[in-house]
């Protein structure tokens, strides 16, 4: 047991139950590992929103052909 732990034990009193088992954990340090890094999403997932993101673009330039060559009548 270090100093520290000593001097902590001496100024904490003790209460030890008469009955039941009684334990003590040590507990070490945080342990501090190298960050991994991990992708935020999946290339499957970048390639199927690219496709949607095309497949919308080109529905909005068929819309505005469409809009471009309907001829504005009135009634």
């Amino acid at each position: 047991m270090s100093s520290v732990e000593a001097e902590v034990l001496q100024k904490i009193d003790l209460i030890e139950p008469t009955t039941g088992k009684l334990f003590f954990e040590h507990k070490t340090e945080l342990l501090f590992c190298r960050p991994h890094l991990m992708p935020l999403k999946t290339q499957a997932l970048e390639r199927l929103e690219e496709m949607h993101r095309d497949t919308a673009r080109q529905l909005q330039k068929k819309r505005q052909q469409q809009k471009s060559t309907e001829p504005t009548g009135s009634l």
